[in-house]
């Protein structure tokens, strides 16, 4: 498989006007938060900011412009967003209903956060309201399964990733390792793939950090590369391919 090199560029910065709002920058970052309209604050901007820092949607690499308007008791985060990426994306819509789900439990109380894609005059093109069954699995803990999660698998550790295998053979897992070493998209860090078959589906999971499991261009990343695996090694059988969260919980999976 050919190393993939793909860079999107998704939250953008919108067209000079002057009808958008007042405007707070983002310490550190390229990022200018709008806020516009009653019950708004100049606060509110700051920590919506903030948050979308500390999730890397904001970073020090790329303009980016969001608004802040509220409608009752219910907020909208505006996204000036490239249209033309969003149509190629799948399930780019999870990722925003998580974040909008975090962004109430963390910035605004609880209040319902509506998420709104827009082009570089803040015309919005899709909305995604606020998913009230994202938020409530927020609220529940996650089951710490890593440590009885890896002990029912073999385990080989090279160059950097570690991987684990359970119900296939060793020598069906040295040829996935063998192909993803060759390839090179899962190096040049830490990274653990857990390698199983269940119900004669063929799985690979993938832990990821969560900075990574609510960035689009990295889900669209790891599409590519999970389409490319399946044709390469498993384009006669059933494969999936799983993004989890530390304790092996799924947060994204490619079913093929």
């Amino acid at each position: 498989m050919k190393k993939i090199i793909l860079s999107l560029l998704v939250v953008v910065a919108l067209t000079a006007c002057s009808n958008h709002g007042k405007k707070v920058k983002v310490e550190g970052t390229k990022a200018e938060v709008f806020y516009k309209g009653d019950g708004v604050t100049e606060d509110d901007a700051k920590k919506t900011g903030e948050f979308l820092k500390s999730t890397s949607i904001f970073s020090s690499g790329k303009d980016a412009s969001v608004q802040l308007t509220k409608d009752g008791e219910e907020y909208t985060i505006r996204f000036v967003y490239d249209k033309d990426v969003y149509d190629t994306l799948k399930g780019v819509d999870d990722v925003f209903k998580l974040i909008a789900a975090k962004a109430s439990k963390e910035v605004f109380a609880g209040k319902k956060v509506n998420i709104a894609l827009a082009n570089k005059s803040f015309k919005d093109f899709k909305i995604i309201p606020y998913d009230e069954a994202v938020a409530k699995a927020l609220e529940t803990p996650a089951q710490d399964e890593t440590t009885s999660f890896k002990k029912d698998f073999d385990h080989d550790s090279i160059d950097g990733i570690d991987f684990y295998w359970r119900d296939i053979t060793d020598d069906e897992s040295k040829t996935i390792a063998d192909y993803i070493l060759k390839d090179g998209s899962f190096s040049g860090g830490s990274s653990e793939l857990y390698m199983t078959k269940e119900d004669n589906r063929y799985m690979i999971r993938f832990p990821v950090k969560e900075s990574s499991r609510t960035d689009p261009s990295f889900l669209a990343r790891i599409e590519v590369i999970t389409k490319q695996i399946k044709d390469d090694l498993f384009a006669n059988v059933p494969f999936s391919f799983a993004i989890t969260d530390e304790n092996m919980n799924t947060t994204k999976a490619w079913d093929y």
